[in-house]
């Protein structure tokens, strides 16, 4: 009895020193440049989450912040120095670079997560309200806010989150939901797997899911053709009083339904509508391919 108490004493023991060799660290680069309206922010990294927003003035603020967890204090060093990162101006750009040196790629692979979750990374950026975005990520979420501009990227893995812009929109996910906010101009998403939900656009929208709902809100006449695509998953138009478009909706397994007095057609479970809404304009393409396709009135 008393030995098996002393070999439990002795676990616990170990147990306590093997936690308190493991350590967490906080890590922050700041970096600021002197920039005129109208230049291009440009972040490649491997992962890591991703925040744009905008100030008044003619300047770049990058906010770097690096989280290292369940480390031993004597390798955190070693472990930011395999992470490589790069913060610099090239004309009226400014570019972030960060990723893992080829040493590291055995635990984390660009754009796929593995056990490995003991770094964490997130690029806070503040830019002129006049900026371009093009941003190109692994994995994380992307939130971009206020800004005049066009915005290009590609997340392998991530939510995208947008909102009060004015300019084109070019953002697309592998994995992840996509909701965008008040556009002012063309919008172009795509999402391997995920909602897509569009509110407020004034311009033509382009939108494709393989597994997710879609659902557009059209405030201001289309100044193009807009297609809306969904493999397997709902997909919804409301639209102001007014907008003038050429409708065709259609699903191959579903059912559809227009606020607009369109007749609905087919045969057992696809059905179809098309016309013409306020004498006709833009085409408006709806498809699902398991799903509903509807069109509504705002």
């Amino acid at each position: 009895m008393k030995r098996s108490l002393l070999f439990f004493v002795a676990i616990v023991m170990m147990s306590t020193i093997s936690h308190a060799a493991q350590s967490s660290s906080d890590d922050t680069i700041k970096r600021t440049f002197k920039v005129r309206s109208g230049g291009t922010l440009l972040i490649d990294i491997d992962r890591g989450s991703i925040e744009v927003r905008t100030i008044a003035g003619n300047e770049v603020h990058v906010e770097l912040e690096r989280r290292i967890r369940d480390v031993e204090e004597d390798d955190i060093k070693t472990f930011l120095n395999r992470h490589e990162v790069v913060i610099r101006q090239d004309g009226n750009n400014i570019i972030v670079d960060s990723k893992f040196d080829d040493e590291y790629v055995s635990s984390w692979s660009r754009g796929r997560r593995h056990k490995d979750d003991r770094f964490e990374l997130a690029v806070i950026v503040l830019v002129p309200q006049i900026f371009n975005l093009d941003i190109l990520s692994g994995a994380g979420n992307v939130e971009i806010e206020d800004l005049n501009g066009s915005i290009m990227g590609r997340i392998g893995m991530g939510n995208i989150e947008i909102g009060d812009i004015i300019g084109s929109i070019d953002i697309g996910t592998g994995a992840g939901f996509i909701e965008i906010n008040s556009v002012d101009g063309s919008v172009e998403v795509i999402s391997g797997a995920g909602n897509i939900e569009i509110a407020d656009v004034g311009g033509r929208v382009i939108a494709r899911t393989r597994a997710g709902d879609i659902k557009v809100t059209i405030t201001k006449q289309p100044r193009g053709d807009s297609q809306l695509s969904s493999g397997y998953g709902a997909v919804t138009v409301y639209m102001e009083e007014g907008i003038a478009v050429d409708v065709e909706a259609r699903t191959s397994l579903g059912s559809a339904e227009s606020a607009f007095g369109h007749k609905i057609i087919g045969k057992w479970m696809s059905k179809s509508f098309e016309g013409r809404v306020n004498g006709g304009g833009p085409a408006l393409v709806l498809y699902s391919g398991v799903g509903t396709v509807s069109l509504k009135r705002n």
